[in-house]
């Protein structure tokens, strides 16, 4: 028997699986704050996690024997047998999950796909784990190739808008008008010209052209410290320390860290000449 996970949140996040919630659903009834997109993923991964994954397998295991336990013999009729139920496999789905393939999928799925989300964010949505996933891509080419087909278009269309983006592109709008009390606002339809955005322009050809549009960042190094010393002789360079010393400690001088004094006049050692008489 495994013991409860030592991390509340995800002892709570474990059993929520183990009961049919979603990973997203089960990240966010955690405790766990962040966009409902962004929980798809981290849940995930969660579950995804050696010793979650083994007590989540635990909690479904117990609850569906909870639920299969066989009547006791003196409640069967003599002339039944009781039918023989096999426990499912939690490799490859959640407990109380529909995993059987339907064709009605397909479409669902290309829906999904032309939004952007990525196999693992359908997955979540289907209610089923990746693996599943990929395993009905592999068993039904044609739901496969609808998945495929619907992110190359959805590709294609966030493509053509970045290049009429970058041309420039006019879009309907319309103008409206205050009209009269009897037959309201005048509503004028036209084309609003939005000039090429410069932005569009350079991500569209860094991603097309790297090798002539990637920005380049050059450095000069021919006015540093290093590169001057390494250009002089023994004798310059010391010159050059101890110049750099002096302007150092004037530098010092002058905001006041270093008080310079005026030095002593040397003591006269001989005795003054005694008037003549």
């Amino acid at each position: 028997m495994m013991p409860v996970l030592e991390n509340a949140r995800h002892e709570i996040f474990a059993k929520a699986v183990a009961g049919g919630k979603s990973a997203s659903e089960a990240y966010r009834g955690a405790g766990y704050r962040c966009a409902p997109r962004k929980a798809r993923g981290h849940g995930y991964r969660l579950r995804s996690r050696a010793d979650i994954s083994a007590r989540i397998h635990e909690l479904s295991a117990k609850a569906l024997a909870h639920v299969v336990e066989p009547t006791p013999a003196a409640k069967i009729p003599h002339k039944r047998k009781p039918k023989a139920r096999t426990l499912p496999k939690f490799e490859h789905q959640r407990p109380g999950q529909p995993t059987r393939y339907e064709p009605a999928f397909r479409s669902r799925a290309r829906r999904l796909a032309l939004l952007g989300l990525t196999d693992t964010e359908i997955a979540d949505l289907f209610g089923i784990s990746p693996d599943t996933l990929y395993e009905w891509r592999r068993r039904h080419p044609e739901f496969s190739d609808s998945l495929d087909a619907a992110k190359i278009e959805a590709d294609a269309h966030v493509a053509e808008g970045l290049y009429n983006r970058a041309r420039g592109m006019s879009v309907p709008a319309v103008k409206i008008f205050q009209g009269t009390p009897e037959g309201g606002p005048v509503i004028v339809p036209h084309q609003e010209h939005l000039p090429p955005d410069v932005g569009a322009a350079k991500l569209w050809l860094r991603n097309r052209q790297p090798e002539r549009w990637r920005e380049r960042h050059e450095m000069n190094v021919t006015g540093t410290v290093a590169h001057r010393l390494a250009q002089m002789s023994a004798a310059e360079r010391g010159a050059f320390a101890l110049d750099l010393a002096r302007q150092a400690r004037q530098r010092l001088i002058d905001a006041g860290v270093i008080i310079e004094h005026e030095p002593e006049p040397a003591p006269d050692d001989q005795p003054e000449a005694e008037p003549e008489e």
